[in-house]
């Protein structure tokens, strides 16, 4: 049987192999090999799967579980549609659908794929790439969703929902051990706590030396320290209201994430001698970088949630208070290198940001009828954010050292060093209020018309002061505007500032506000109990968004217009040999408007993004979902997403030269054209053992993509595009374990990128001498584990 099934995962591995294809999520088998029903809450109600007219892709916690995975990041391996976009900290990663999404550094600036937890939207992408624990399921809705879920759905939503506790008392420890001493664990305990209540409290920790070594600090880099806990309380006061109260808290100290400097950008105009230098660091297959210091990010986020459900009559009313702090410092070194030199200067950035956010959502739902069932809702949220930015420049002028062979000349004791240092305070408000509604009318038996609608007012202010300690006009700066210095920034807060005053250290301010719209209009109809074919419209909207970064200029004051998208989407939903196969299939097409993207421009010698109204862009493609049960021990689940992003037409951000323009046709940034994952699932249970043997592979295929949105008008762009590419890649992970009785414990070996295939997962231009820039993950290189998991009592 062992052999069935390895023979069984090598013909679907070569499945991938030859055509990208697969990924979907096993559901629990009953007693019969069935699967049991999978639930989803994407309408605000809780509905069987295969009856939402939406494409959703459900992650469930044991899937976690089985990959040993702590977060977003590494589930997006079992969804196709959904990339993760790593940046040097959680302020600038990003979560994309059919290859749409938004990367940026501004403070101004929000998602365009909402993350939701418990019902709570997240204001920042950022606070949804924490650590996974005490998971239910991660529901994926793929497509606009703003009419239930609000403006930063416009590309669509993740909404993770946590476990409850159980009836009775019951808990676990779960303990892990990987390569390069990672280490994992979790405990949680949970029961009733007195008549109609119960309660929850779980734990966690991790910490990982990381995968790069720093020869000049003598250090792994790129690794984490992790620890916090949830607490739930829930209480059915009366018969007819409930509620549940949830806290968290979560302390991250990670010294990540640091670039690779990789090969010669082939476009760069540089001096030989500095790329000789990093010879012995270059590529993306090193692992090795010489850094004077160490980029890390501390965090620390806390929140709480209260949700009351009432019942009225037949209807419920529900109430979801929520208040959520997130600090996060970001201290970064920009040079790359481990000492100065005449023609390559030492950057350090250190960026504390501290934000908070309320939100507060009623909710009226009905009862499902056979005419018209409907919910009604308001939503009001206010989110805060400030962040003081300071990047400090060590510039030679004058060496007393002597050239290297390389040409290069370093600049010890005695030479002229300046420390030219810039502070940035800068801060946003975002303040939306919407009124939505969504109601199904049933036609007949088997057709159902859904319609909706969402009114949102936004209003986004910023503000922005530079200061400097350099007190001429100038001096070139690297990394920061030309020119740094006291009586520049006067100028640059002048220009800034709606008064005119030009007095240094009086802010820019602005604000802007935008009315919406938007909505959805569905067609379902059951073929019979077990197929169903829809149709669905849906406008998308996001809001407004300013560029408010440390290196703000007079061309980055203008708003950030709002992103409208308008998507058309076909489904099939096949449930077939008493449920033990299921195949869900679909078809869209997506048309954004105002495309809010990141674009690299140089500033004064350093390449910087900013955020910019792109133009228009679209997405079309098909996906196909499906989970096979052919025995209560044997699972084969998979899916393939296919989606063409591309711009339409390209509106140049400001101040930028014609030669920048982006042709119609160029593919999006982060957007592969074919993703997929494969799962097989095997247990043996031996009679002569207390014990299952389960056998599991994962493996997933992502094809190629840029890392950066990139004009393309001349030879030497297209160069560029081409470096800039992230190549197509697989990964495979195998693993065995030990089920007890009744699921009681779990004893797993893991074997994590089998192949061994390294791939970058961001490549960025701007390294020293015009070099590129390798972010290596993790899983870029084959490693082992071993995990333990105990339950008690119930699970």
């Amino acid at each position: 049987m062992t052999k069935t099934l390895m023979l069984a995962g090598t013909a679907g591995f070569a499945m991938i192999a030859a055509s990208p294809a697969l990924a979907q999520t096993p559901a629990p088998a009953a007693d019969d090999g069935a699967p049991t029903e999978i639930v989803v809450t994407a309408q605000k109600r809780t509905e069987r799967l295969q009856d939402v007219p939406v494409a959703v892709s459900v992650v469930s916690g044991k899937d976690l579980q089985r990959l040993s995975t702590n977060n977003i990041e590494d589930s997006t391996r079992l969804v196709p549609a959904l990339t993760f976009v790593k940046g040097t900290t959680g302020l600038n990663s990003a979560l994309f659908l059919r290859g749409l999404g938004t990367t940026n550094f501004s403070i101004a600036a929000e998602p365009s794929v909402s993350a939701v937890l418990d019902g709570v939207v997240l204001a920042r992408a950022g606070e949804a790439f924490g650590d996974l624990y005490d998971i239910e399921r991660i529901e994926v809705l793929r497509g606009p969703q703003g009419t239930l879920f609000g403006k930063n759905a416009s590309a669509g939503v993740v909404s993770i929902v946590t476990r409850e506790p159980g009836d009775t008392l019951g808990g676990y420890v779960d303990v892990g051990y990987f390569d390069r001493s990672e280490f994992k664990a979790k405990a949680s305990i949970g029961g009733p706590i007195g008549e109609n209540w119960k309660a929850g409290i779980t734990g966690f920790y991790g910490n990982y030396d990381g995968n790069l070594y720093n020869a000049t600090t003598r250090q792994y880099v790129n690794g984490y320290l992790h620890y916090g806990g949830r607490l739930q309380l829930i209480g059915q006061l009366t018969d007819a209201l409930r509620i549940k109260v949830l806290a968290d808290y979560r302390r991250a100290d990670d010294d990540c994430c640091a670039f690779v400097v990789g090969a010669l950008n082939p476009t760069a105009a540089t001096i030989p001698a500095v790329t000789a230098v990093l010879a012995p660091i270059q590529g993306a297959d090193t692992r090795r970088i010489v850094q004077s210091r160490n980029t890390r990010t501390t965090e620390e986020t806390w929140g709480a949630s209260l949700q009351a459900d009432l019942s009225l009559g037949e209807h419920t009313l529900t109430s979801i208070t929520s208040y959520r702090k997130w600090n996060n410092t970001e201290i970064r070194d920009g040079s790359w290198v481990d000492q100065v030199y005449t023609t390559i200067p030492l950057i350090y950035d250190d960026g504390p940001q501290r934000s908070s956010t309320f939100t507060q959502e009623l909710r009226l739902t009905s009862p499902v009828s056979d005419t018209f069932d409907y919910v009604l809702g308001a939503f009001y949220y206010k989110a805060k954010a400030r962040r003081i930015f300071t990047r400090t420049d060590t510039y030679c002028t004058a060496s007393t050292g002597v050239a290297l062979p390389s040409g290069l000349i370093p600049c010890p004791a005695g030479s002229t060093i300046v420390n030219p240092r810039g502070t940035a305070d800068f801060g946003s408000i975002f303040e939306n209020y919407a009124f939505f509604g969504q109601g199904t009318l049933h036609i007949s038996q088997q057709l159902k018309l859904i319609a909706g609608l969402r009114y949102t007012h936004d209003n986004v202010s910023t503000d922005h002061i530079r200061t400097t300690n350099f007190t001429g006009t100038t001096f070139p700066g690297v990394g920061a505007p030309a020119g740094i210095g006291a009586a520049f920034d006067a100028g640059v807060n002048a220009a800034l500032n709606s008064t005119g005053t030009g007095a240094n250290g009086v802010p820019f301010t602005a604000s802007t506000s935008a009315n919406n719209l938007s909505g959805k209009v569905a067609l379902n109809y059951n073929i019979n109990p077990d197929h169903m074919v829809y149709a669905s419209y849906a406008r998308g909207y996001k809001g407004p968004a300013f560029n408010t970064f440390f290196n703000m200029q007079f061309f980055n004051t203008a708003p950030i217009a709002p992103e409208l998208s308008d998507s058309f989407e076909v489904g099939l939903k096949n449930s077939m040999f008493g449920g033990r196969v299921i195949l869900n299939l679909t078809g869209f097409y997506v048309k954004v408007k105002n495309y809010q993207s990141n674009f690299p421009t140089t500033v004064n010698g350093a390449v910087t993004t900013t955020i910019i109204n792109a133009g228009d862009v679209s997405s079309r493609g098909f996906e196909a979902d499906w989970l096979v049960r052919p025995s209560r021990n044997f699972t084969i689940s998979g899916g393939i997403a296919y989606a063409e992003a591309r711009v339409d037409a390209f509106n140049p951000p400001p101040a930028a030269q014609a030669g920048n323009a982006i042709l119609p046709g160029t593919p999006l940034a982060f957007a592969p054209k074919f993703k997929g994952s494969l799962g097989v699932t095997y247990t043996i249970e031996p009679a002569s053992l207390p014990f299952g043997i389960e056998l599991g592979a994962q493996a997933t295929f992502t094809d190629k993509q840029l890392s950066q949105l990139q004009a393309l008008n001349t030879v030497a762009q297209i160069q560029t595009q081409s470096a800039v590419t992230i190549p197509a890649y697989e990964q495979i992970d195998f693993t065995l374990a030990a089920v007890g009785a009744d699921d009681k414990y779990r004893v797993s070996f893991i074997v994590k990128n089998v192949l061994g295939n390294a791939y970058p997962s961001t490549i960025g231009t701007g390294g020293p001498g015009g070099t590129l820039l390798y972010q290596i993950p993790r899983d870029a290189d084959r490693y082992f584990g071993v995990t333990a998991r105990f339950n008690f009592g119930s699970k």
